[in-house]
């Protein structure tokens, strides 16, 4: 592993599907010899429960403590998964107004239309339809463009390629992605490159290389790494190949987020 690998994309039992406490991520993070780590617990701005609120004000508070007794030995910093941001942007602004995050990561894990991708079964259903609306609601969450770094670009495709096998012309996205990138790149804002599905049957981080590039040649200048770890057996998974992605496309440098602001990292 690199020695200075920042993981920007990381969650606890503060989310649904996290099964680790923030004390117990840290000590692993230092234990794998990460710099450092952001804790990321999803909010899903088109659930938005009570139950919602008490985990994010619960993580927020444990990444506080963390960040004290972790001093000097590993830096963590406190995040967002902000999903679906663009279906309740007045829940969205008040989180933002409320808390002094360091990093937020902004993700789409649904459109308007139906549940998390990883919850539909997609054997009968039009995929490409689906992959339709995901990147026109992508497009107009990065229009609004209140997050720090982009998540997982192609997050349906881990499921619909790599589970249903469902084979698909990304061609016909293109004009939709590169104005995607372009409007990240146009308000200086980050793409992440996520792992996750290294570790998955799609087997691919997400975005692949070719987007990574179209980033770098759009103006793009921020990347993160993110492992989207659920769990410490997963923590800094994958990013020595984000690392050397990052590199091959272009980029000099990968950042990490401190209050809001990018910190470049060389990438060497």
């Amino acid at each position: 592993m690199y020695m200075n690998l920042f993981d920007s994309h990381v969650h606890s039992d503060n989310s649904h599907d996290g099964e680790h406490s923030i004390t117990f991520l840290c000590e692993n993070a230092q234990q794998k010899g990460l710099m450092g780590l952001c804790i990321t617990d999803h909010y899903e701005l088109n659930l938005n429960t009570d139950q919602a609120d008490i985990c994010l004000r619960n993580s927020f508070i444990e990444t506080g403590r963390a960040r004290h007794a972790f001093d000097q030995r590993l830096l963590v910093l406190n995040g967002i998964e902000m999903g679906q941001a663009i279906q309740n942007l007045e829940k969205a602004n008040a989180l933002l107004r409320k808390y002094r995050f360091d990093f937020v990561i902004g993700s789409l894990h649904c459109d308007r239309r139906m549940d998390d991708y990883a919850y539909v079964d997609f054997s009968d259903l039009d995929a490409e339809l689906i992959l339709q609306h995901y990147y026109e609601d992508m497009l107009e969450l990065c229009q609004w463009g209140q997050f720090d770094s982009l998540a997982h670009l192609t997050y349906p495709l881990r499921y619909i390629t790599g589970k249903y096998h469902i084979q698909i012309d990304m061609k016909q996205y293109e004009e939709l992605i590169r104005e995607i990138l372009r409007t990240l790149a146009q308000k200086n804002l980050g793409l992440e490159i996520n792992t996750a599905g290294l570790r998955k049957e799609i087997g691919q981080t997400a975005p692949t290389l070719e987007y990574v590039k179209l980033f770098c040649e759009l103006g793009g200048e921020i990347l993160t790494f993110g492992s989207d770890a659920h769990r410490v057996q997963d923590l800094g998974a994958g990013l020595d190949t984000a690392f050397d992605m990052a590199k091959e496309a272009g980029f000099s440098y990968f950042a990490f987020y401190k209050k809001r602001e990018p910190r470049m990292l060389k990438l060497i």
